[in-house]
């Protein structure tokens, strides 16, 4: 999923209610915790942490694959819910949110061997 992606599915589930800058910002937060929760802890080569910018990032590809990039809209959502006060919506929100979030990771625990310390000197 890429940045334009993310963004247009937020913006046909909210409307206009939330600007695209305050989407690409939340955007960029649950990038960068994504990278800096489950990505940095393994091996492998981490992608760029810049903070996402609308106007030139749109064709950016987030960490998270298919079809595990469904934690990026639910994050949107989530934070949308809570922007516009209903909190109703938010408590449901974040639970699907966490669900995401939780599969993602365990399926990257799974993948990817984590950093660590050699247990065997050789």
């Amino acid at each position: 999923m890429t940045v334009n992606e993310a963004i247009a599915a937020a913006v046909h589930r909210l409307g206009d209610t939330v600007s695209r800058d305050e989407l690409t910002e939340w955007l960029s937060e649950i990038e960068n915790t994504v990278v800096r929760e489950i990505g940095e802890t393994h091996f492998g080569q981490m992608p760029n942490t810049d903070i996402i910018k609308f106007d030139t990032d749109g064709e950016r590809v987030l960490f998270a694959p298919d079809p595990h990039s469904r934690l990026y809209l639910s994050y949107l959502l989530m934070k949308a819910d809570l922007y516009l006060c209903d909190t109703e919506q938010y408590a449901n929100s974040a639970a699907v949110f966490s669900e995401a979030y939780k599969s993602f990771a365990d399926w990257y625990n799974r993948a990817y061997m984590p950093l660590g310390e050699r247990r065997i000197r050789v």
